[in-house]
């Protein structure tokens, strides 16, 4: 799996265990709602910068946000 597909799955689990809608998670780390859901389907690679407001927005590090374990988590 490429690092931009863990990302999207990675962004969307923590959302949805945060039980945030998607428009909660944009304005949360000042987004747009339309690029969040871009993210969230891989159809767009994330900046650094872009991972930097989503990690301080929803409180975790950017290696978590990158990790397998949550994508495995989903295929359970």
């Amino acid at each position: 799996m490429v690092l931009r597909e863990r990302f999207a799955r990675n962004i969307k689990y923590q959302r949805e265990k945060r039980r945030w809608t998607q428009e909660t998670a944009a304005e949360i780390c000042d987004l747009s709602p339309r690029y969040w859901g871009k993210l969230e389907r891989g159809d767009a690679a994330a900046s650094i910068d872009t991972m930097e407001k989503v990690s301080k927005g929803m409180k975790i590090s950017i290696e978590e946000l990158l990790k397998e374990e949550y994508c495995d988590e989903e295929n359970r």
